[in-house]
């Protein structure tokens, strides 16, 4: 049904492989409905002279606000709380031990656009903040953020809360895995809200057994949906689990809609988006004529 349209719009349920591409007669842009483009063989698209491209700033306030609450209810156990209240239960014993929150440290993986936001709201709590990304070259001092650079394997030693908010590429596959999980000498929370298969899930479970960390908060699972009823996941009450609901909002769903869309309209109108992932396709269409309102892409 594809291989006649002039654009595609994708989301994460059917990826556009290189057998879909190949296929393509006269596509001209891939948008992603989304940030993630691990949906889309970019490659392919490249060779195609088919331009890629995404949203990245239309859910920056969900994720964020997502990421700290998922935090906050991991630090005051208030899932945990509120179940054993339910069940009769008020015994502070059965919440022990709880950290107060200031000066704890926060390890971002993956320092982009959502990770800068969640350190800025990280610090109101008084978290300080560290961060690893292989490309940011330099701490950030700044008026609203002070975020300390440290190398991957220092993050996982002196953080209390890990979160994740890289990128799924062949470099980030299992990024943590069992390895990572035995340098977590702090027990830390970790926090995904990034793409599940960042975290090896049958190491996850391992960790978890085995005490190496003191909880996890999931948006996104290796794997799932569909969630199996006897997961061993659910067994944990240190556990917290949402739908890969992160980044929902009405309005992030409208902006969605309206920013993807007017990279679709700029590319039939001879322009370049604004989000192109894959700059190198210039030099494969640098000469080529669409013939659209007599406008030519360069």
């Amino acid at each position: 049904l594809s291989k006649d349209a002039d654009a595609i719009l994708n989301t994460y349920f059917k990826p556009i492989s290189r057998r879909v591409i190949n296929n393509l007669k006269k596509c001209r842009i891939i948008v992603r409905y989304g940030i993630g483009v691990d949906t889309i063989d970019i490659s392919a698209a490249t060779e195609k002279g088919i331009m890629v491209a995404n949203v990245p700033d239309y859910c920056l306030d969900e994720v964020s606000d997502h990421t700290l609450t998922l935090l906050l209810n991991a630090s005051r156990k208030i899932i945990k709380a509120d179940k054993d209240v339910r069940n009769g239960n008020w015994s502070l014993n059965l919440l022990k031990p709880i950290r107060r929150l200031k000066g704890q440290v926060a390890g971002i993986i993956g320092f982009g656009h959502i990770g800068r936001m969640v350190a800025k709201k990280a610090m109101v709590f008084g978290l300080n903040i560290v961060f690893f990304d292989p490309n940011i070259t330099e701490s950030v001092k700044e008026d609203d953020l002070i975020a300390d650079k440290v190398e991957f394997n220092h993050l996982l030693d002196m953080s209390d809360f890990i979160l994740i908010h890289a990128p799924a590429t062949k470099e980030t596959y299992h990024l943590i895995g069992i390895k990572q999980f035995r340098q977590m000498k702090k027990k830390p929370y970790l926090i995904n809200t990034a793409r599940g298969e960042l975290i090896d899930i049958d190491s996850l479970i391992i960790a978890l057994r085995e005490g190496m960390i003191s909880g996890a908060a999931l948006d996104v699972i290796e794997g799932v949906p569909p969630l199996k009823k006897n997961h061993p996941l659910l067994n944990f009450d240190n556990v917290i689990l949402t739908p890969h609901s992160a980044w929902y909002s009405i309005d992030a769903l409208k902006n969605l809609q309206r920013l993807a869309a007017e990279e679709v309209k700029r590319v039939l109108k001879g322009e370049y988006p604004k989000s192109l992932i894959n700059s190198e396709v210039k030099n494969k269409i640098g000469r080529r004529s669409y013939g659209i309102k007599n406008k030519t892409i360069y």
